[in-house]
């Protein structure tokens, strides 16, 4: 549990109902039993008890003779689902007896139903589940109960964590004796069940071979069931024969979609685990080809299938299918069927057959000794004919799912095989007019990540520059992204990028920073072709000095950005830069560190890096011995403390590598010297800071510890509950010393975070915990009656002698969450940038930023802040489609993402133009935030409503 500001908190009883599960066993778990089952009575005296399960099935025995009040009492078991768990046993046996003499098949089912429900919902005992399941089932005659039954079964089954060998015995051999019943859906939960259960060993000699034989079922649903099972079997670690193979590829021409799919999957799972196994073309065929070949073409044949999630998934599982030979593999993209419908041979294969067939040519009949090999088109199968133009069948499909699914495919198969990446590069680009969005943005992103095999040519750059015009910025941002990653082959070709990028900047000058991001990577990439364009590109005159260029101008800035990228790998380069670009160089080099690199411009020496990581460990390790030498004298210590912020904080901005250690280490540091000003004034010594703002002080930076810094290990996580532990226990020792607000808020939250910090050391028993955690742990099971008062006498003798809290381990893959805000930039806080609007009315202003290291359980917890000059704050969240992740050369990054929006401001009329805060921030608790970044300033005037004459 997190740390909260001091402010009202629910009641106890309240929180233990919204969240049982933050109440986690102490050190002592009959004493932690106590304690929650105490405070749960507490909850049902205020809210109401709900009735027992046993009270519910008491009342079916009432209902005997009526189905429908049995049917809506067994509706209200499954609602309820919270129950005491010592009542199971006697509730399974009394609805177990109903279910034998109740009469309607409905009420039944229903029962079996809410078998499974309690297995996956509640910690019932399941083997005794699976037990009384079969053995009401033995006797059981309606189809629809039986085949509840088995589906039952197989919930109860998935619920338990380890199922023993016998139950899993019993399940597997009562499938098996009801794979026999005419109904298809006794049949098909049958099949299921023996997928999921039957054991390993089994599977490979008996079960897979029975399975097997209802794939010839005269019911779609149980030919379905029966390769899905197989799958399963397969997705468990049984070998699949490929004697399978023939079975699977007759599936593939079945009449029913749901049967069709799976056998795609079969055949695709059976040519990627056998691919050198050699199979017959055709049955009166005596060539053979790869398995793998072979289940290439029929799952490219399927692309042509009536249904669209057949086509999406055929698309979808060619991209797996890497181990394809060259001649499969490029005849996806040519309709042609090769070498006009013959088989080559030798000239001494030709004559031989000749001479050996003792016939010639009489010369009476035209074309009687034309040649024996000449076949007719339908007859052909050395290749499946849907492997002729597969991909470009999938890429001129009418869904979008398709499309993108064919050119997920064709990126994969082309980053195995740089000969087909080149092939594919013409469809690709053909892509970049499609009509969708997301499709565009498939194939950019595609095309991206295959660059390292390709090198442009001018008439598919022209093509690919015409989409930089688009709409969308998502667009021409991918386009970017691929032309910088890109290589072109002629002096004309990059000329042709940089005037087009040019051009699009002047249109879209949102598009700056990636504009310059473009342009530094193409100058890296073409340090050769730019050098010779250095004097166009300048427009520098041979004999005449030529005007000196705004540097301020993006068009200027962008070719600056690239010449010196390329100079950087291209010292000759710097000969060719006139005087006026050594001035312009120092501006840039100080205005965009990140993009313009270091070069001896000047007669000045290529500046070094500040530093590296091994120094920055070094320096980290030496700072770290300095506190620990001084553990003992606390005044040195805190000092030391003190002066070690402000250098980490320092480290983190030279060293992006070594932030995140370095942050989460500062944070630790100042939450540790906020804590021994606390604890002095738990002595009754005065403080020279407020007791209030310290606090509050030290719950922020505990939950900054807590939720902003990800890849921690199980030492760092520990050590953070800790100090939770520590913040919490002094928050209720200063709340009880005031007497100015109820403590019962605070008692509640250091015993939440307690049982936290218990079950954390209870899962890693190999962990221990410091002498205070222990202490206060002991002390709050041996508590009888958790009240404030009798707590607080407990644990204020441990909280006044604490000592000093363990310093961390150097860990450096931690990682800080934090965020920078593009657009608005600095310079909207100026008073030349004013954002005018008629009072009352709304405003809207693009907001833009990147957010390092966001994990996807934070998220959900994103939140834009506004806060206008009158205090007033305004919180939003922010829509899910307009946080993406970041693109890069190698793909989507996993922590990196991209927030896009727009911001509306609002508000009365206002004298003068005032500034905004904009941040971006994480809500981890109500009311309660985390800034990532510092906010930005935007200038807003609300003007008031103009009359008219």
């Amino acid at each position: 549990m997190s740390l909260a500001m001091k402010r009202p908190l629910p009641e106890p009883t309240q929180t233990m109902l919204q969240d049982p599960a933050a109440v986690v066993p102490l050190l002592g778990a009959s004493t932690s039993a106590r304690i929650y089952k105490r405070i749960r009575l507490t909850a049902r005296k205020s809210t109401g008890a709900p009735p027992s399960i046993l009270a519910y099935v008491n009342l079916l025995e009432d209902t005997a003779g009526n189905s429908n009040d049995a049917l809506q009492v067994l509706i209200k078991i499954s609602d309820a689902m919270l129950f005491d768990e010592s009542e199971f046993p006697e509730a399974i046996r009394k609805l177990v007896e109903h279910f034998r003499r109740e009469p309607e098949s409905a009420v039944r089912v229903k029962t079996l139903s809410l078998f499974g429900d309690l297995a996956a919902e509640t910690g019932i005992d399941c083997g005794v589940l699976i037990d009384e399941v079969i053995g009401l089932l033995k006797g059981e005659t309606s189809a629809k109960v039986v085949s509840q039954g088995l589906y039952a079964l197989e919930r109860i089954g998935r619920a338990c964590v380890l199922p023993s060998v016998a139950c899993t015995n019993k399940m597997v051999f009562f499938a098996k004796s009801k794979l026999f019943s005419p109904s298809h859906n006794v049949q098909r939960h049958a099949i299921l069940l023996l997928g999921r259960f039957v054991l390993v060993s089994d599977a490979e000699k008996e079960s897979l071979e029975l399975i097997g034989k209802y794939t010839d079922s005269a019911d779609a649903r149980v030919r379905a069931q029966a390769i899905r099972s197989m799958l399963t079997l397969g997705e468990r670690g049984v070998n699949l024969p490929a004697s399978m193979y023939a079975r699977a590829c007759g599936s593939l021409s079945d009449d029913y979609e749901c049967v069709r799919k799976e056998a795609l999957q079969l055949v695709y799972q059976l040519g990627v685990r056998h691919p050198e196994h050699l199979v017959k073309v055709s049955k009166d065929s005596d060539q053979e080809v790869r398995l793998i070949d072979d289940a290439f073409g029929r799952i490219c044949n399927a692309i042509c299938d009536l249904s669209m999630h057949i086509r999406t998934l055929a698309a979808e599982l060619l991209g797996g299918m890497t181990m394809v030979s060259d001649e499969f593999l490029h005849q996806t993209l040519d309709k042609k069927l090769m070498s006009n419908m013959r088989r080559k041979k030798s000239l001494h294969e030709r004559n031989a057959e000749h001479f050996t067939s003792g016939e010639w040519s009489s010369g009476k009949k035209w074309a009687d000794d034309a040649p024996k090999e000449l076949v007719n088109a339908e007859a052909v199968s050395l290749m499946a004919s849907g492997a002729c133009g597969a991909l470009v069948q999938g890429l001129e499909d009418e869904f979008l799912e398709v499309r993108t699914a064919s050119v997920n495919s064709m990126c994969k198969l082309a980053l195995k095989n740089p000969p087909f990446a080149v092939t594919s590069l013409d469809f690709l680009v053909d892509m970049f007019n499609d009509e969708i969005e997301e499709v565009r943005l498939r194939a950019i992103y595609s095309l991206t990540a295959i660059s390292k095999h390709i090198i442009l040519r001018e008439d598919q750059l022209e093509t690919m520059l015409s989409s930089l015009e688009d709409y969308s910025v998502e667009v021409r941002e991918g386009l970017h992204l691929m032309l910088g990653a890109c290589k072109v082959s002629t002096k004309a070709c990059l000329s042709l990028v940089v005037q087009k990028v040019l051009d699009v900047l002047l249109k879209y000058p949102e598009d700056r920073l990636s504009t310059f991001g473009c342009m530094q990577r193409v100058g890296q990439k073409h340090p050769e072709i730019c050098m010779s364009l250095t004097p166009q590109l300048l427009q520098d005159h041979p004999f005449f000095d030529s005007a000196e260029r705004d540097v301020e101008d993006p068009s200027y800035i962008c070719v600056l950005i690239m010449l010196f990228n390329a100079a950087q790998h291209l010292p000759p380069m710097l000969s060719l830069f006139p005087e006026t670009i050594v001035r312009h160089y120092a501006y840039l080099r100080d205005t965009m560190p990140n993009l313009v690199p270091h070069l001896n411009l000047g007669g000045q020496p290529a500046k070094l890096a500040l530093t590296t990581s091994t120094g920055s460990r070094q320096f980290l390790e030496t700072l770290l011995n300095n506190i620990q030498s001084a553990y003992s004298a606390p005044q040195a210590r805190q000092a030391l403390l003190k002066a070690a912020q402000e250098n980490l904080d320092r480290l983190a901005e030279i060293d992006p590598s070594f932030s995140g250690t370095a942050n989460f280490t500062a944070v630790f540091f100042g939450t540790q010297l906020l804590m021994e000003q606390l604890q002095v004034a738990t002595t009754g010594q005065p403080t020279k800071a407020p007791l209030k703002d310290c606090l509050a002080q030290l719950i922020r930076k505990c939950l900054k510890l807590q939720n902003l810094f990800s890849s921690l290990t199980l030492e760092d996580e520990l050590l953070v509950k800790q100090m939770c532990l520590r913040a919490s226990a002094l928050n209720l020792v200063l709340v009880v010393k005031d007497r100015s607000q109820s403590a019962l808020a605070p008692c509640q939250l250091l015993l939440h975070i307690a049982s936290d910090a218990s079950n954390f050391l209870q899962e890693n028993s190999a962990l221990v915990a410091d002498s205070f955690t222990s202490a206060i742990l002991t002390k709050l099971a041996a508590v009888g009656d958790p009240r404030p008062g009798r707590v607080f006498r407990e644990i204020l003798p441990v909280v006044q002698a604490a000592a000093p809290v363990v310093i961390p381990k150097i860990n450096t893959n931690i990682k800080m969450c934090k965020a920078h805000i593009l657009e608005p930039s600095e310079s909207s806080g100026s008073t030349d940038n004013v954002v005018k609007v008629t009072a009352g009315l709304i405003a809207s202003v693009p907001f833009v930023a990147e957010l390092e290291n966001l994990q996807e359980s934070q998220r959900q917890n994103l939140r834009l802040k506004i806060k206008y000059p009158d205090q007033n704050v305004h919180v939003i969240v922010p829509r899910r489609r307009d946080l993406k992740k970041i693109m890069t050369e190698q793909g989507e990054s996993e922590s990196h993402w991209r927030l896009r929006t727009t911001v509306l401001l609002s508000h009365g009329v206002w004298t003068e133009a005032s500034p905004v805060d904009i941040g971006i921030c994480l809500a981890v608790r109500p009311n309660t935030d985390l800034e990532l970044c510092k906010p930005v300033k935007v200038q807003f005037a609300p003007k008031p409503v103009k009359r008219g004459i």
